[in-house]
């Protein structure tokens, strides 16, 4: 789903004002709005009880099936409590009498960093660096694993740097998310195609380990600067289903058998998402020692302190 990040706008975009939208959930009132997508708009509102702006998703169309998408996340997130998750705010439908009367609504934390899909665009990332995020990002998807849900749509443009120190990053877009075991959803409709596991291609049922495989895919990019099933939508879900993506020899020892692990070809194959959280930490960097000599590593104490600690 093509649904845009909750980020501000880009420096020098001109932002959309919208008119006659009046208050929402009784203190919200809509400002600018920050990106639009084939099933959402997203603006900053303001909150009229003087709490943080927020981000507002507002449907652009009034169907079953955007209200059903719109409820969907709203539902979702109000059970979800995890600092790299975007936290749930309120859910509505817009007051008719204006521009967009009718439509459903989502409020959400705004999440003031840039998606991992501008980290990607602007530079390739330093392993550390996409360690610490993946910690986060991985104790997320157990968090929501644990709670029987999978994402399906796990891409960077889903991925927010925070700019928070609870959490470096966030994950956003909750509208496809699904029950594990559910059956699949008729069409593309379930995903996005560079990210798909080669289960959730071939149009299995919803399983945890699809959003792990999708996270591999997502950190491999980060760090090589590329997707690792490039092409048309036929030729990235043809790839995936006859191999392995490639794990460049160049990266650390440690951070290939983590990607090989991730993408496994096999679902069973797979770490959990607990698993690969634990497994990432360990690719932290380690706290340098200071000024290390075997002296230095032995206290010295007064005469007087010695006989307190004998």
């Amino acid at each position: 789903m093509n649904t845009p990040a909750l980020a501000p706008p880009v420096h020098g975009r001109r932002a959309t004002l919208p008119d006659g939208d009046g208050i929402l959930a009784g203190r919200f009132r809509l400002r600018e709005r920050l990106g639009r997508g084939s099933v959402a708009e997203v603006f900053r509102a303001v909150d009229m009880n003087g709490g943080p702006d927020v981000a507002v998703k507002v449907a652009v169309e009034n169907s079953e099936k955007q209200h059903g998408r719109i409820g969907n996340e709203a539902a979702v997130l109000a059970a979800l409590h995890h600092p790299s998750i975007i936290r749930f705010i309120a859910q509505g439908v817009m007051p008719s009498g204006g521009p967009r009367g009718g439509l459903p609504f989502v409020v959400e934390e705004l999440a003031l960093g840039t998606s991992l899909a501008e980290a990607v665009r602007s530079n390739r990332s330093q392993p550390d660096e996409v360690a610490g995020w993946a910690v986060g990002l991985f104790g997320a998807l157990a968090h929501l694993h644990g709670r029987g849900l999978v994402h399906r749509d796990v891409k960077p443009a889903n991925l927010m740097l925070s700019g928070l120190r609870r959490s470096p990053v966030r994950i956003i877009d909750f509208g496809i998310a699904a029950a594990a075991g559910s059956a699949p959803e008729p069409g593309m409709s379930s995903g996005t195609v560079h990210y798909m596991s080669p289960e959730q291609a071939s149009g299995g049922e919803t399983e945890t380990s699809w959003d792990v495989y999708s996270m591999g895919l997502v950190l491999l990019e980060l760090l090589t600067g590329t997707k690792a099933f490039p092409g048309t939508a036929i030729e990235s879900l043809v790839a995936r289903t006859l191999r392995s993506p490639h794990v460049p020899d160049w990266l650390p020892p440690g951070w290939q058998t983590f990607l090989r692990s991730l993408t496994a070809m096999e679902s069973g194959e797979r770490p959990t998402a607990a698993e690969a959280a634990r497994m990432a930490s360990r690719l932290l960097p380690k706290p340098a020692e200071e000024g290390f000599s075997p002296c230095r590593r032995m206290a010295v104490f007064p005469a007087r302190r010695i006989r307190q600690l004998v």
